[in-house]
């Protein structure tokens, strides 16, 4: 895969991405919120082609006096070579605007992906392609109706880490995801969501990585006038457990950890 083909994907996703900008939408409303996110993001690898991955997160909003939400996932994922890899599995999404644990709106999610990652000399990048299948009971004025309803997502994620010096332990991260809802659930927000991440990535020793940034999350709600701009200060650690019995063999990948 060359990475002429991330920039042309790149390239398709801002294009989306303006559309979604630009649609005439009246009486448009944009709440800003300040967010603290914080997760691990594990990798165990059982077998040359095969890992088991967990993600557990925390979010909560006025920085960090409310809760937001909390997510859980859990996956198997294989490995057609060193840097193509397919994904799938189950995650659990809490999430509340009240507060009260009652009115958590819950999700059940089911995921598929395939990403890719290279290493260059001066830079690691990523491209992923997710496939959600998302199962919520909707909440209305701060009430759970226990009534479900189904929405498809697709998720494009472009993410590249530029060390400071070549084999350092720290790097520079940059990254942009972009989020678009299909199905007959869904009205008037196609578009969904658009993730752009910068921050410093730092290796603690063989078995984990941090990173701690800044997130903007710009997000249309359901109604299609209503939108959220989130700024969030994030924290993720990134866990690498090799259970192999040949770890000759390399595991060092390019990742990138988001609910």
């Amino acid at each position: 895969m060359k990475i002429s083909i991330l920039s042309i994907t790149t390239l398709v996703i801002v294009l989306v991405h303006m559309v979604s900008y630009t649609q005439e939408i009246p009486d448009k409303v944009v709440n800003e919120n300040a967010q603290f996110w914080i997760s691990t993001n594990n990798v165990f690898r059982v077998a040359d082609r095969w890992a088991i991955l967990n993600d557990i997160h925390v979010r909560r909003t006025n920085f960090m006096a409310d809760p937001n939400f909390y997510f859980l996932r859990v996956g198997g994922q294989y490995y057609l070579n060193s840097n193509v890899r397919l994904a799938g599995g189950y995650a659990h999404l809490w999430l509340t605007t009240t507060g009260d644990w009652d009115a958590y709106q819950n999700e059940n999610r089911i995921y598929q992906q395939l990403s890719i990652s290279k290493r260059y000399e001066k830079m690691n990048a990523l491209f992923r392609i997710r496939m959600e299948q998302r199962f919520f009971n909707n909440v209305q004025d701060g009430q759970s109706l226990n009534n479900d309803f189904f929405v498809n997502r697709f998720r494009f994620l472009v993410s590249a880490g530029f060390p400071f010096k070549q084999g350092g332990s720290t790097e520079l991260i940059v990254a942009n995801e972009i989020h678009l809802n299909f199905g007959k659930e869904v009205v008037f927000n196609t578009f969904n969501q658009n993730r752009f991440t910068i921050g410093i990535k730092h290796k603690i020793n063989n078995n984990w990585k941090v990173d701690c940034g800044y997130m903007m999350v710009y997000q249309q709600l359901a109604a299609g006038n209503v939108y959220n701009l989130n700024h969030t200060l994030r924290l993720f650690f990134y866990g690498s457990f090799d259970f192999r019995k040949n770890k000759n063999l390399p595991f060092n990948e390019v990742r990138h950890g988001e609910e």
